[in-house]
């Protein structure tokens, strides 16, 4: 049997936004990291365009630093299928006493995936989450290319 949906612009998924909860899969953070720690890797598919997303403290907290130093952030990014390399594309700073499943305004450029890209969630460099455990997860806004 045919599939009867066929990618194109007659479609009706066609330009509908759809949403891709990123799993919190990492451990709660609790300490200032020295590199990037991925939370969570998923890959698309399909051809996608990220048009949004929003970090989700799945386990709040306090905590420290200031969005100036540059710590208590957390990205999403783009791996090219294969390379295991991730390139930032949104983050959110993390920031001030956080309840458990907050969600938090994060920014975000459009970007394009194809079948086999990654999407990454990970706490970048030198964020430092000393006073209190924090478990961030993300909710990724997308729709599917078809051309």
């Amino acid at each position: 049997m045919a599939n009867s949906l066929e990618n194109s612009y007659s479609d009706p998924r066609y330009g509908v936004k759809q949403n891709l909860r990123l799993p919190d899969t990492g451990a709660n953070q609790t300490s200032v990291i020295a590199a990037d720690t991925v939370i969570a890797r998923v890959t698309v598919f399909e051809n996608i365009l990220v048009k949004d997303w929003n970090c989700i403290a799945v386990v709040g907290a306090t905590q420290t630093g200031t969005a100036a130093s540059a710590r208590n952030y957390v990205e999403v990014g783009k791996s090219l299928g294969g390379t295991g390399t991730v390139a930032p594309f949104g983050s959110a700073f993390i920031g001030g006493t956080i309840a458990d499943n907050t969600v938090i305004d994060s920014t975000a450029t459009e970007t394009t995936f194809v079948a086999g890209d990654d999407i990454v969630l990970q706490y970048a460099a030198a964020t430092g989450l000393a006073a209190s455990a924090f478990r961030a997860g993300g909710l990724v806004s997308y729709v599917e290319n078809f051309v």
